[in-house]
């Protein structure tokens, strides 16, 4: 079978799952087998138990139901009671076999003088025939009964009548042309409504004795001969439900009590125990034997095992099959070969394989056939051809009713038999031409009627149902063959791991398939593409029975593959998935959280030159003075950096290069089109004389060289030429005030309406929602609880809008965390710039430059809105107060006030103090989670006057509990391979870009739809790619805690955290950005305890103990002293550098670029230092006898050290707590008891 099937699909049955959960529970059977009993139409728990329970005594029909069944037991009766010699003529199939050996048996159990006859395949053809009945002749019968042939040999049976021989017919095949007339016939397919249409020729005979014996006084007689009745039903690939499933199953458990010696002798042969035998086991192991008895020499030497009651001569016979057996499959080998050569040429495409040669061997025709036809997934007829005529075997595939496909020609033949799975043909050899144009024609026909809907499963397993347990449960369904198939199961969505080809020509398949939870070991026997899977790393599903696998006492579960469907699909190119391409390019920039982060998205920066003491170009730079334009040139054939950047004079006179690290940035962008200049700021070093005068610049800007001087260096500014290098305050500012006016010359109602259709549509606000702002336009303080997702964060936005456009207040959001501040801002400047208003930032990170400014701009009316932390404002309360402007404070996660303790978060317990220095202003707290004595203590620091309480629980949201999980990466691409709109949250940019790549090429069809956000992206494209989200073009996107607050896409379907989130807030929004329009959504948390250190790492960094802090100052004092041995105040250096000056002066300490970065951030808080310029070109001095200061009087310290601890009890309640805790934390509210919201 082939291993690659690109344009199939699977197709499982759809299930109604209360019934199968009915199932499971009131007949006590696991998940797998109750799908699979549902899904074949066993909906029911007394449907379930009937088929769960096979019984003859139930199900065995009764015998007289079959047409002529009493006419021929009437005509058995008085031969056996008047003493007629009986000869019992069958077929050389397994099934004709065992009729012919049921049906001597009995007739010698009842008294008859019986014989069995088997035609020869070659000499005698099949059924009755004139050879065959000159060697009957021998016998000198006075009646030939048939079994499982004889419903066609009207010609036959006439001549046995004219030579003086009674006939009776007993069949089970379709009746055609040449039905015998005037003699005792049973078949149950002369009648379409017989129950017993189904039964194999063995199951007719076993129905003539059942009745026979009933009659003659031996009413169990048939019950001793079910086992062989089961060899012929199953051989001949009767459908195993109803009255056939019954008899299967008691004839199989009479085999495994081994009491037929014949049976007993052939198991030992092919190493079978008795008792594991089943119908599947059956069909490879003695079924294979007894057939090929008839394929090869004479099925006589099979009749005779079956007939054999001595151990010893049932062994030898035994041997002799087996024997017989091996050359069979040599025979069958060469065979199949032969006809794969010619399928080569042509005919393999046709819709019916029909493959013809001369001296075919006619004993391997149908079994090559059905090996094909499982492999090429349609029917095959394979003829062998002597003297002009065609002789053919046919096997079908699937569900198509081959006798009826082939009926459509039976003008054609001149010989024709079998049923829906197994047809024989004979006809001239110079018609198979219009045969195989003819049955190609109507089976096209018959498809576009009910045309193919892919590959058809039982159902959809996941690789923790793979279990021995499951797969051993699902036995109950035996016995299976036609009609009740082994459950076909598929796995989707799995990788295909430890891949390797096995056996003696490296053509069998071995794998591993796993989810990221489990795995299961499979084996693909004969795939078609064993390369392209050895290959394969990316999603499949995978087609295949269950097995239990036993080896030395120890069961495995296996996956016996029949199919693997690799993920061969890719859809075209999207303008969207372009771009993502585009962006991977530019990762060093996006993922840089250093010095030079988003360094080529700014105007305008300052940095340093390098490279400057070579090659004369003192000479050149003591000349220069600040303002001197310059060009910057790309050295890309440099020796040492293929990145290298020139910094020269107009004329092109090189003064040195940019450093390495920001040319790593800009040398793409430059590469891409974008262009740059500078110019010089400023010029460091020079003359022994710092107040020496300097001389008049020649014509390009460049002084003479003066007196004795120390070593030169230049500072520049870099300008990108595409951005508008004016003051941004400039240009924006008239653009916010139209805007703004626009808005204020509506009516307090006109502007409500307008805001809130601005900020959430057509929408309404729910009653939690409007109760709030009713309440703040009433001017009292207001607390609200309401679960994530909730939309508190509407309420305070629009009311800061409403005041700041009706009143000209300004608004403080206040933030438990500085990290959060970030990720709302982002998002909020945007949303408040279409209403007029500016939003800004002031956290322990801000300089003081932006101090400043923010201060300046609230007291002037330009920003409307700060964001901050607690600690922040509680230092600088005074200074906000300054501008007597603010009229509207929120305290977002307001449940941190009643969480506050002396000495720890003391700025929240402290509120109350902030508040007033603010002069009061109104008050909103939101939070999730206020049980009674939060609300108590809230409601006391912030004077709330109005309690709102939305009791809503988000029913919608599941949990899908995944933690330390094997493989996250595989579960992850999983959840995305459904194609349901998706958002995956890590914790760093880096890890955004790589699973976005790995999603890319291990779900090729869907890596148009797969995208990354994180902070380091430009602003357009992170609005460009929330667009593609919002509308469909992406269905997936992995993000950074950027992708949050203020992005509103309600129909996202799945969240998955694959890191652990840096706190309680981050896990909350996180989680709650699932399913907000109501429909079903699951939340996967795939984080686990390796996350936890990676954290504790990245917020270290961010809070560097005192020991760092020490080393950190160390090295600003002596790169200091260094500047004052060269006659300058201070010195540029960058975060990279000074993390590498501290590791020398002490490898102890942990000190990198964001560690250095708060350091110098704390120092200048402090009074410490002093800095200039943008960080690449920061210029630092020490301060003289700064004093003493404490590191807990800095707010950026501060806020570090919060994050940090956050992070350490969030952790431990991420990790420990149970899936359920896990969830009520987002989709439900904490609220106060009933007394309180009365209060």
């Amino acid at each position: 079978m082939s291993g690659f099937d690109q344009h199939n699909t699977l197709v499982a049955q759809p299930i109604d799952e209360a019934a199968v959960a009915n199932v499971a529970t009131t007949c006590a059977v696991g998940p797998l087998v109750s799908r699979v009993l549902v899904a074949r139409g066993f909906d029911t728990p007394e449907r379930v138990r009937e088929f769960l329970s096979p019984s003859l005594e139930r199900d065995w029909v009764d015998p007289a139901c079959i047409p002529g069944m009493l006419e021929v037991a009437d005509c058995l009766q008085a031969a056996i009671e008047s003493g007629k010699r009986i000869l019992v003529f069958g077929d050389f199939d397994v099934d004709g076999i065992t009729a012919t050996a049921i049906s001597v048996r009995a007739l010698r159990a009842l008294g008859a003088q019986a014989q069995g006859l088997i035609p020869h395949r070659y000499e005698e053809g099949y059924a009755l025939s004139d050879a065959a009945i000159e060697r009957g002749m021998a016998y000198e019968p006075d009646l030939i009964m048939t079994v499982d042939c004889g419903i066609s040999c009207a010609h036959e049976v006439e001549t046995l009548l004219e030579r003086g021989v009674e006939v009776c017919i007993t069949d089970h095949h379709e009746p055609g042309d040449a039905v015998p007339v005037g003699v005792p016939m049973t078949d149950p397919k002369l009648d379409p409504s017989c129950p017993s249409r189904d039964l194999a020729g063995a199951g007719v005979a076993l129905k003539l004795f059942c009745l026979l014996g009933e009659r003659m006084g031996q009413p169990e007689l048939w019950l001793e001969l079910t086992d062989l009745a089961a060899l012929g039903t199953i051989a001949d690939l009767m459908p195993l439900l109803g009255e056939n499933r019954a008899l299967v199953a008691h004839g199989l458990a009479r085999m495994r009590n081994a009491t037929r010696v014949g049976l007993l002798a052939l198991s030992a042969a092919c190493n079978v125990e008795p008792e594991a035998l089943t119908a599947t086991r059956l069909s490879f192991s003695l079924i294979p034997r007894l057939n090929a008895a008839g394929r090869m020499q004479e099925a006589t030497i099979a009749y005779d095992l079956l007939m054999c009651d001595e151990l010893d001569q049932a062994q030898r016979i035994a041997v002799e099959l087996e024997q017989i057996n091996d050359l069979r499959r040599q025979t069958e080998g060469e065979l199949n070969l032969q006809v794969e050569e010619q399928l080569a040429g042509a005919g393999s495409d046709d819709a019916v394989i029909v493959a013809a040669g001369e001296g075919w061997h006619e004993g391997v025709k149908g079994i090559v056939a059905s090996r094909i036809a499982r492999a090429k997934k349609k029917p095959v007829i394979i003829f062998s051809i002597e003297d002009g005529q065609a002789r053919g075997s046919g096997r079908t595939y699937g569900d198509i009713n081959l006798f009826e496909l082939a009926s459509t020609c039976s003008d054609l033949f001149e010989k024709f038999g079998g049923h829906a799975a197994a047809i024989g043909i004979t006809l001239p050899a110079n018609k198979l031409d219009e045969l195989r144009q003819r049955l190609c024609s109507q089976l096209l026909e018959m498809r576009q009627e009910a045309p193919d809907t892919g590959i058809h499963v039982d159902t959809i397993a996941c690789v923790e149902e793979c279990t021995v347990e499951q797969f051993s449960e699902l036995e109950l369904l035996q016995p299976c063959g036609n009609g009740n198939p082994m459950p076909l199961l598929a796995l989707q969505g799995v990788f295909l791991e430890d891949r390797g080809a096995v056996g003696k020509q490296n053509n069998h398949f071995r794998f591993n398939a796993s989810d990221g939870i489990a795995q299961v070991p499979g084996i693909f026997f004969g795939p078609d593409n064993i390369q392209e899977l050895v290959d394969c790393s990316t999603i499949c599903d995978v087609v295949f029975e269950p097995l239990v696998d036993e080896y030395r006492g120890r069961k495995t579960p296996k996956l016996m593959t029949k199919n693997i469907l690799l993920s061969s699909h890719v859809p075209s190119q999207t303008d969207m998935s372009a771009r993502i391409d585009e962006l991977f390019l530019a990762q060093d920039e996006i993922c840089e959280t250093g010095d030079y982060a988003g360094i080529t998205q700014v105007a305008r920066f300052n940095t340093k030159v390098v490279g400057v003491s070579y090659e004369n170009r003192q000479d050149v730079l003591a000349g220069l003075e600040a303002g001197v334009e310059l060009a910057l040139r790309r050295d890309a054939h440099n020796e040492y950096d293929a990145n290298a950047i020139a910094v020269t004079l107009l004329d092109g006179t090189q003064l040195g290069y940019l450093n390495k690290h920001l040319a790593k940035q800009l040398a793409p962008a430059m590469d891409s089109g974008i262009a740059y200049d500078a110019a010089v700021s400023a010029l460091t070093g020079g003359p022994l004389d710092a107040n020496a005068d300097m001389r008049s610049p020649g014509p390009l800007g460049v002084r003479d060289p003066g007196a004795t001087t120390r070593s030169y260096g230049v500072n520049i500014v870099v300008r990108r030429i595409d951005l508008d290098l004016k003051e941004p305050a400039g240009d924006a500012a008239p653009s916010l005030d139209e805007a703004r006016e626009r808005w204020q010359t509506l009516s307090p109602s006109e502007l409500e309406d307008s805001l809130r259709t601005a900020l959430i549509g057509n929408h309404e606000l729910h009653e939690a929602q409007a109760h709030a702002l009713d309440a703040l336009s009433h001017g009292r303080n207001t607390l609200a609880i309401m679960a994530t997702g909730r939309g508190k964060s509407l309420i305070f936005h629009l009311h800061a809008a409403r005041m700041a456009l009706l009143e000209g207040k300004a608004s403080i959001f206040i933030y438990p965390l500085r990290a959060l501040v970030a990720d709302q801002a982002f998002h909020l400047q945007e949303v408040f710039a279409q209403f007029g208003l500016a939003v800004s930032v002031l956290t322990g990170e801000s300089s003081e430059e932006a101090r400043k400014d923010v201060y300046a701009g609230l007291a002037q009316g330009r920003v409307n809105c700060v964001l901050t932390t607690p600690e922040f404002l509680a230092i600088h309360a005074d200074r906000f107060a300054q501008s007597g402007r603010i009229g509207f404070v929120v305290v977002d996660e307001a449940h941190h006030v009643a969480l506050a303790r002396a000495g720890n978060r003391s700025a929240y317990a402290g509120l109350a103090t902030t508040l007033d220095a603010l002069g009061n202003p109104l008050v909103l707290a939101v939070t999730a989670t206020a049980g009674t004595d939060e609300t108590q203590i809230i409601r006391r620091v912030l004077s709330i006057e109005e309690l709102v309480l939305d009791p809503t629980v988000r029913e919608n949201l599941k949990i899908d509990d995944r933690r330390d999980i094997r493989n996250r990466e595989q579960y992850l691409a999983g959840i995305v391979a459904s194609g349901e709109k998706c958002v995956a949250y890590v914790n760093s940019r880096d890890q955004s870009l790589s699973l976005t790549r790995m999603l890319r090429h291990r779900l090729p069809a869907l890596a148009p739809y797969v995208g990354f956000y994180n902070a380091g992206l430009s602003k357009a494209d992170r609005k460009e790619i929330e667009d593609a989200f919002r509308s469909g073009e992406l269905r997936c996107i992995i993000s950074t805690s950027a992708f949050g607050e203020g992005i509103d896409i309600p129909d996202i379907e799945h969240v998955v955290l694959y890191h652990l989130p840096f706190n309680d807030i981050e896990f909350n929004q996180m989680s709650g950005r699932a399913g907000r329009d109501g429909r079903d959504a699951t939340i996967h948390l795939l984080f686990g305890y390796g996350d936890a250190r990676i954290n504790e790492n990245i917020l270290e960094s961010g809070a560097p103990s005192r020991e760092a802090l020490v080393v950190l100052y160390r090295v600003l004092r002596e790169l200091s002293q260094e500047a004052a041995k060269r006659g300058e105040a201070g010195f540029s250096c960058t975060n990279h550098e000074l993390a590498g000056r501290a590791m020398k002066l002490d490898r102890r300490v942990k000190l990198d670029e964001s560690s250095v970065s708060c350091g110098i951030s704390v120092f200048r808080e402090l009074g410490f230092i002093e800095t200039s310029g943008a960080s690449v070109a920061r210029y630092i001095t020490l301060v003289s006898n700064p004093g003493h200061m404490e590191l807990e009087e800095s707010v950026r310290y501060r806020e570090g050290l919060e994050e940090l601890d956050t992070f350490k009890a969030f952790k431990s309640w991420a990790l420990k707590s149970d899936a359920q805790e896990l969830l009520e934390r987002f989709n439900r509210p904490i609220l106060p008891d009933d007394e309180l919201k009365g209060a």
